[in-house]
């Protein structure tokens, strides 16, 4: 420890720009990993607020629960030793009324039609849905609009006004607007002889039997159905697992050629009748306090970037991710050390020195 702790302060440039390159690597692969879960948890926010254990759409609807119609009867026919509870969606294009450039205005979102019901978000438990009052989600507050504020919807008179804001709800990207089931009802299908029809079914708990017309999914299942979601995880995934077995390998490489570099050091030591251990350990104990010092920084850096840009990037934390990779990063730098210390014990002190 004293050997490693003392070349660290007696060469402060050399370690600190191994520490920078450290930093470096380990700031881009926090950094995109970040980006990819964020990307990949704005697609199924809303989703897995529901908590649930099945969804249920037609077979008919090709995986699509915007092309699935359920009725009061198919509602009837599910049994579950759980909760149910009837849900629409419908994509729609909302735009502020007030503004003076209305197409500018225009955000993509989805409308949730509920009932009062577990699907409605923790935070806005109390609020209750009714006539034009939606609850919207955070998303929307970025773009100016807060409590009491009504919006129009592109190719519709209706205006909706906003009694809350829910967090975190997004479904493939979009904001959600949640609002009750009779006002999606006359959105998705129009005021007149409005139908009683809605997309999903979604339970707590497990079904016993299904109508032939029906067919369930777990969460997970559902999830993998929503277009260009399984593509974009499957690329981002292989994307990151390849980066981190590439920086973490050449960070291993760095760690074993800086060890190398000092074998006429280690020759002397030998010559001096210090022992193969105690090198060994001062090497292993200068790459674990080089990989930390830049790792640690790495980390600030990727959170800080997150706390400024959050609202502008899809970024989130996923601290099993970063566990993960910090192991990476540690393992191949010490393995990196372990081939190098194998390299230090075979040296003779007299070649190694010059005799």
């Amino acid at each position: 420890m004293f050997l490693a702790t003392k070349e660290l302060k007696y060469t402060k440039a050399k370690f600190a720009l191994i520490i920078a390159v450290i930093v470096l690597v380990s700031y881009l692969v926090y950094f995109l990993t970040s980006l990819a879960y964020g990307l990949a948890s704005s697609y199924t926010n809303a989703v897995e607020k529901w908590e649930a254990d099945e969804i249920i759409i037609t077979v008919e609807s090709n995986d699509s629960m915007m092309m699935s119609y359920l009725s009061q009867a198919d509602f009837d026919d599910v049994n579950t030793d759980g909760s149910k509870a009837k849900l629409g969606l419908f994509p729609a294009v909302i735009n502020n009324p007030l503004s003076t450039n209305l197409l500018d205005s225009r955000i993509d979102v989805y409308f949730f039609g509920i009932e009062d019901s577990f699907l409605m978000p923790n935070e806005v438990k109390n609020l209750t849905l009714s006539g034009n009052k939606v609850v919207v989600d955070e998303e929307l507050q970025k773009e100016g609009y807060k409590i009491g504020d009504s919006f129009g919807v592109t190719g519709s008179d209706a205006t909706y006004e906003i009694i809350g804001f829910s967090s975190k709800t997004t479904y493939q990207t979009a904001p959600v607007v949640y609002m009750s089931l009779s006002t999606w009802q006359e959105y998705r299908y129009g005021t007149n002889n409005t139908p009683d029809l809605f997309s999903g079914i979604i339970v707590q708990g497990s079904t016993s039997s299904l109508p032939t017309k029906l067919l369930t999914y777990t969460t997970e299942d559902y999830i993998a159905t929503l277009p260009g979601y399984s593509a974009q995880v499957l690329t981002f995934s292989t994307m990151i697992v390849f980066l981190i077995i590439i920086v973490a390998f050449v960070l291993g490489i760095f760690i074993y050629v800086l060890t190398i570099q000092k074998t006429s050091m280690f020759g002397v030591m030998k010559a001096q009748g210090i022992s193969n251990g105690y090198i060994a350990g001062s090497v292993i104990v200068q790459t674990f306090i080089l990989v930390l010092i830049g790792i640690i920084i790495g980390l600030i850096l990727t959170i800080i970037t997150g706390i400024f840009l959050g609202d502008v990037i899809p970024f989130a934390i996923n601290y099993l991710f970063y566990i993960v990779i910090t192991a990476a990063f540690f393992l191949f730098a010490l393995f990196g050390a372990m081939f190098s210390v194998r390299a230090v014990l075979k040296i003779d002190p007299l070649r190694a020195i010059g005799g």
